[in-house]
C-alpha cells in the first residue's frame, strides 16, 4: 500500500511539472507462462490415482494428483490492467501498471499410477493455474519514429497470489483420468520485467517478459531445488 501511495502522490505532483504529460491507458494482455528451475517438471510428470480404501499408504492425500505440476511447457495466459505514466519533454517516462492475471503453465503427463494402470504410459497434460493481482512500477524512455511512439521500460513486478490449483487429464489404453487439486502458494511472487510498447494515436501493441525470483516449491516435503515462474506477454493498449 505504501508503494501505491507514494507513486500516486508523485504522479500528482509531477502533473504540474513543465513540459510533462500524464497518460492513462487500459491493457488487454495475453501470452504464455511456464516454470523454470531444478524443481520444475523438465521432462514430464506422472499422475497418481490412490486407492480410496488404502488408508495406510495414502492417509495424507486421497485425491488424484500430479507428481510435479510445475511444468516447463508454456500455457496460455491472460489478464487486464490499467496504467498511468508521466512522459517528459525529453522522452523520459515512469509510471505504474496494475491489474489482474490468470497465469497458466503445463506439464506433460507421461505415466499413470493406480490399481490397474500401474505405471502405464499415457498422453495428456496438467495445467497449473495461478490467479493473481499484479503491480508493476516502471521507468524508461520514449522514442518517436515519425508518427509512431515506442516506449522501452523496465522495473520490478510484485504479484499477489490469490489461488493456485492444478487441472489435468491423462489417457491410457485402459481408461481416462483427471485431477483437480488446490495447492499451497507463496503470498507474493517477485519478478523483474521489461516491456516494449509501440503506439499509433490511441492504440498500441505491447510486448513484455517477466522473470520470477520467488520459489513456488519452497517448503514442500522432499523437494530439492527451485521453481520460478516466467511470463511472456503480448497485449493491446488503449490510451484514454
Amino acid at each position: 500500500m505504501k508503494l501505491f501511495t507514494l507513486l500516486s502522490i508523485s504522479l500528482l505532483i509531477a502533473h504540474f511539472g513543465y513540459g510533462q504529460s500524464t497518460e492513462y491507458s487500459l491493457h488487454l494482455n495475453s501470452g504464455f507462462a511456464a516454470y523454470q528451475g531444478r524443481a520444475a517438471a523438465q521432462g514430464g510428470t506422472a499422475l497418481t490415482v490412490p486407492d480410496p480404501f488404502d488408508v495406510y499408504l495414502y492417509s495424507d492425500r486421497e485425491e488424484p494428483h500430479t507428481s510435479n505440476p510445475y511444468g516447463t511447457t508454456l500455457g496460455l495466459s491472460y489478464g487486464l490492467a490499467a496504467q498511468a505514466q508521466r512522459v517528459t519533454a525529453r522522452g523520459s517516462l515512469w509510471g505504474l501498471q496494475a491489474g489482474y492475471e490468470v497465469l497458466r503453465s503445463r506439464a506433460r503427463i507421461r505415466h499413470v499410477f493406480d490399481q490397474v494402470d500401474f505405471g502405464s504410459s499415457s498422453t495428456g497434460y496438467t495445467t497449473m493455474i495461478n490467479r493473481c493481482t499484479t503491480a508493476h512500477p516502471f521507468f524508461g524512455h520514449r522514442f518517436a519514429i515519425k508518427r509512431t511512439q515506442v516506449d522501452l521500460t523496465a522495473g520490478p513486478e510484485v504479484s499477489f497470489l490469490h489461488r493456485s490449483h492444478e487441472k489435468g487429464e491423462a489417457k491410457t489404453d485402459f481408461s481416462t483420468y483427471s485431477t483437480r487439486l488446490h495447492h499451497a502458494h507463496p503470498d507474493l511472487d517477485v519478478r523483474a520485467r521489461v516491456n516494449a510498447t509501440t503506439s499509433y494515436q490511441r492504440l498500441g501493441l505491447a510486448l513484455g517478459y517477466s522473470r520470477g525470483f520467488t520459489n513456488h516449491r519452497k517448503g514442500q516435503a522432499g523437494v530439492r531445488g527451485e521453481a520460478y515462474l516466467q511470463v511472456f506477454r503480448l497485449g493491446l493498449s488503449y490510451r484514454l
